[in-house]
């Protein structure tokens, strides 16, 4: 028999053969489904990078608006507060074009303001004081409304030893210096004087006293600025001076000039130096057009910065010469503290202000105020007041029996 022929079939299939089949056209319309999709997710990707875009561009202009529009109003604002804020004082030219602003009124004792202060601060002296005598107060170079010192980068440094510009600015020689242009030069005062004194301004007023002894009758000196404070309690000053003093200025310094510290002032976060005192509503507002002034601060760090150019300035002219006795002396200090540094300064300045009484000024009459701290000029002004009218009538007694 022929062999049986066997039937024409399909190929074999394995198991599972259908299902594998199936997976291939599935992953075969998977492919092209992607294939399809792939674009519209090209696009989703597109349109998320143009939005994320546009809102850095968004941000970028607001981040611009913060930065230019601040700076530029506070600008303008000082600008148009200028003449409307400045008392009513001159300005006067003590030599090299640069100005300095002093006021005067009655018939007085020149006067000198704490370290980085204007002569806002005897705003509540010296209208007492000029009932007695004619008095001035003037704000120290770029402090206020004085103009900063002007250096001649042109001249030589042997050049400047046979011109005024040969001073460093912000010295104590500087500022003495200065003293006497303005009052004896530029605006020729009556003299002798009798000169009151705060802080820096004390110390420079002992300067200008040893150096022109003849145009001085007295000195008064408020919680005076010794050269000896670095050296005491292991230099605790010359951390906080150096390392929060001065690093806050600059603080201030920059946010004037980017407009922030006025929009601190506006909304209550920041505070003018006199504030919480019984000032005219004008004093009140040019404290805060001066914090406001980066010019002014921009002198506030300098006389901070160069300060210890200033000890060693006063401490190498007592070593040649000392405040003559025939000048009478009166030192005032307070008995409390101030609450705003830490107790350990305070201590420090105490022993550095009875290191000054005890080997320089020992000839010097020493009052303390009770219940008064560094701010007595504008919180206890007749503790101030009152030892500078006794001195003005011993004096135009002694003159009236000449």
């Amino acid at each position: 028999m022929p062999p049986r022929r066997r039937p024409a079939t399909s190929p074999p299939l394995v198991a599972g053969g259908i299902h594998k089949a199936q997976q291939d056209e599935d992953t075969a319309g998977s492919s092209d489904k992607k294939h399809v999709k792939k674009p519209k997710k090209c696009v989703t990707e597109t349109q998320q990078g143009r939005s994320l875009t546009a809102r850095c561009v968004a941000s970028l202009k607001y981040i611009l608006l913060f930065i230019i529009i601040p700076p530029f109003i506070n600008y303008a604002s000082l600008q148009k507060e200028y003449s409307s804020l400045k008392p009513t004082g001159e300005l006067y030219d003590v030599g090299w074009g640069q100005k300095l602003f002093m006021m005067c009124e009655g018939k007085g004792p020149p006067t000198d303001a704490p370290t980085g202060m204007t002569s806002d601060v005897w705003t509540l002296v010296w209208p007492k004081l000029s009932k007695h005598a004619k008095v001035c107060i003037y704000d120290r170079a770029g402090l206020g409304f004085s103009e900063r010192p002007y250096i001649n980068q042109s001249q030589t440094a042997e050049e400047r030893k046979y011109t005024r510009n040969q001073w460093q600015p912000y010295t104590g020689e500087r500022m003495v210096d200065d003293f006497n242009q303005l009052f004896t030069v530029s605006s020729q005062q009556p003299q002798p004087f009798i000169l009151v004194g705060a802080e820096l301004g004390a110390l420079v007023s002992m300067f200008y006293t040893q150096l022109y002894e003849g145009n001085v009758l007295g000195l008064v000196l408020i919680n005076p600025l010794s050269e000896r404070l670095f050296e005491q309690d292991q230099g605790v000053w010359t951390q906080y001076w150096f390392g929060q003093l001065i690093p806050t200025y600059q603080s201030f310094q920059l946010g004037a000039a980017l407009g922030l510290t006025r929009l601190a002032l506006m909304v209550g976060i920041l505070k003018h130096p006199l504030a919480g005192m019984e000032l005219p509503a004008e004093v009140e507002m040019r404290q805060k057009y001066l914090l406001c002034n980066p010019r002014h601060l921009s002198s506030v760090v300098d006389e901070h910065h160069f300060i210890n150019e200033t000890f060693s300035q006063i401490k190498t002219l007592r070593l040649m010469k000392s405040v003559p006795k025939n000048i009478s002396v009166t030192l005032i200090t307070g008995n409390y503290y101030d609450e705003q540094i830490p107790s350990p300064l305070n201590k420090a300045w105490a022993k550095s202000e009875q290191s000054l009484i005890s080997r320089d000024l020992p000839h010097a009459t020493h009052i303390v105020v009770n219940g008064a701290d560094h701010h007595m000029l504008y919180r206890d002004p007749s503790a101030v007041v009152e030892p500078v009218i006794k001195m003005i009538k011993q004096y135009k007694l002694r003159h009236k029996h000449q």
